[in-house]
């Protein structure tokens, strides 16, 4: 709905003076052409009242064909419509009429009001009919917009309240994963006797957990936050394998690059789950970080162990995959690869 506040009423009376002028000028230079000129300031002052009386009928206008809408189901309000113009405009030339003998001969009779109504009646009837209708479109168009506006924003809204769910949904699914791992570890540690590795990892899991929680409001944090779960995440495995070598090779530049909140630590996870848990003889893994000229941010997370099997991953991965294909679309991927005695998953990720 149209608000008729003063930048509504300002710009109306500027679009009805803007046409008084044009049509003091046109009616300025007939009376030159006919010989019996006319001051332009004095017939610009007759046409100002004349369409300034338009501005006072447009606010009418547009409370009806904001009331009578056309759409699908009410083209009924069309024929409501013509019928309102009509009445506008008759009403129009009317106070047209008056204004006109007043301006030009100080008195209106019923006899000269019916005589100029009559000839207004004949020659601009038809102009303002559709000065009126003009009106009218222009109301339809804004307020089609204005509801098309609404319903994508609706629409936007929507997309990012069901990506948000997906996400959640997601990360509920990785973290219990992580979770019931660490947990089967400290047991397994418990029934080797290794009470000093189990105690060392369950305070590991609890300050994981901890920074877990209090940072899950996020969507998004820096690679370096990212990295820091990791870490904290690696510290508890490497009370597992104590011949496990990790190595980290991070670009500066690509520590302050934002990535989608916890992603990063299930693909370790699956890489020592596959590669370092698998193989007494594999005990390298490396996570480097760079900001490639592309700019993307390219993530690589090697492990030594057997080679790959199934190039898609398991849940973990797909999770990741689906995470990475929710928050960026098709400008992000992840792929597995064989490398030297080993396995690499390859992220790249916008770095923008």
């Amino acid at each position: 709905m149209v608000k008729f506040n003063q930048k509504f009423w300002l710009y109306n009376l500027l679009v009805w003076s803007v046409v008084s002028v044009f049509t003091a000028t046109q009616l300025h230079l007939k009376s030159l052409q006919s010989g019996q000129a006319s001051s332009w300031l004095s017939i610009f002052w007759v046409q100002l009242a004349v369409w300034w009386v338009w501005a006072l009928i447009t606010p009418i206008v547009f409370m009806l064909a904001g009331k009578f809408r056309i759409g699908k189901e009410s083209y009924s309000n069309s024929f409501v419509l013509l019928f309102i113009s009509v009445g506008l405009v008759l009403m129009y030339l009317g106070i047209y009429t008056i204004i006109w003998l007043l301006a030009t001969s100080g008195t209106a009779s019923w006899e000269s009001f019916n005589n100029l109504y009559q000839i207004l009646f004949v020659n601009l009837f038809h102009w303002h009919f559709f000065i009126c209708m003009a009106i009218i479109a222009v109301v339809h168009a804004y307020t089609y917009y204005k509801d098309s506006e609404a319903e994508r924003i609706r629409g936007v809204q929507l997309e990012k309240d069901l990506v948000s769910n997906q996400l959640r949904v997601l990360k509920m699914q990785l973290q219990p994963h992580f979770l019931f791992n660490t947990l089967n570890s400290i047991v397994s540690a418990i029934h080797q006797q290794k009470t000093e590795v189990a105690s060392e990892m369950t305070t590991g899991l609890s300050e994981l957990l901890r920074i877990s929680l209090n940072e899950n409001g996020r969507p998004v944090v820096s690679l370096a936050v990212e990295l820091n779960y990791v870490q904290k995440y690696l510290q508890i495995e490497q009370r597992r394998f104590k011949n496990s070598k990790v190595v980290y090779e991070i670009q500066e530049e690509a520590l302050q690059v934002e990535v989608p909140n916890f992603f990063l630590q299930p693909v370790v996870e699956n890489a020592v789950k596959h590669g370092i848990a698998k193989n007494v003889g594999a005990q390298l893994l490396k996570i480097s970080a760079r900001v490639v000229p592309t700019d993307q941010l390219q993530i690589d997370v090697y492990n030594e162990g057997p080679p790959l099997v199934q190039k898609e991953g398991g849940i973990g991965l797909q999770n990741v995959k689906q995470r990475l294909y929710s928050h960026y679309g098709d400008t992000a991927e992840l792929k597995l690869y064989n490398l030297n005695k080993g396995v690499n998953t390859q992220m790249n990720l916008p770095a923008s």
